[in-house]
Parts: structure tokens; sequence; C-alpha cells
């Protein structure tokens, strides 16, 4: 079970960037092409806890309180604030996250059939 961060968001948060950049650099090439298939189900995990947080971020500016948890109304004076813009394009992301995650699971799947390597016949 995952411990609760809530008190360190942003290191989280950090550490996961540092994390994903690292793995950019590093996957120009698989020396070993059977950890694709592990690879590929590592990045599904991750796309999905991503797609949670867009949620839960999305959900949480929909319900912030003017005053309380910003500055206030925003310089129109409508009350409009950029929370509710937000909240719609974190759930945008969130959408666009777990169509990418159903790509990964395809591709992971592929890979599967592949006996979890890059080997396969093409046809």
């Amino acid at each position: 079970m995952a411990e609760n961060e809530q008190h360190r968001q942003v290191e989280v948060a950090r550490d996961l960037s540092a994390q994903a950049r690292t793995l950019a650099h590093s996957t120009r090439d698989v020396p070993a092409p059977f950890d694709s298939y592990t690879l590929l189900g590592e990045l599904v995990a991750t796309i999905d806890d991503l797609e949670q947080v867009c949620q839960q971020l999305g959900a949480w500016h929909s319900r912030v309180v003017d005053g309380q948890h910003y500055a206030g109304e925003d310089n129109r004076g409508d009350g409009a604030t950029g929370t509710v813009t937000a909240a719609a394009e974190l759930q945008r992301a969130a959408a666009a996250l777990g169509a990418a995650s159903e790509a990964l699971r395809s591709a992971h799947s592929a890979t599967a059939s592949c006996g979890g390597s890059t080997s396969c016949e093409r046809r």
C-alpha cells in the first residue's frame, strides 16, 4: 500500500519528474530486449497513477473557495477564476492520460505475444 505523502506533494512531484527525465534519456536503446515488457508494464502503472493525480487535482480545483484557497477574484471582478479553467483542463489531461494508458496496455500486450522480447517476426 502506498504511503500518504500529502505533506510533501511538491517534493514527490519533483522526484517523479527527475526520474522520468532519467528514464527518457536511458530508453534510446534497450540492452536487454526482454526488459521492454516489464518497462511497459511499469509505464502503464505510472500513467494510471498520473491520471488519478489529474482527476484528484481537477476535483480539488472545482471545490476551492474564493478567498480561502487562493487570493480571491480575478482582475475582472466577476468571481470567475482560473480554478474553473484549471479544473476543466485537469480533467482533459486525465482523459488524455487514460488514452495513453490504453495505448501502453496494447503495446504491453503486443510485447507479451513476443515472449517479452522485441524479436517478433514481422508479419
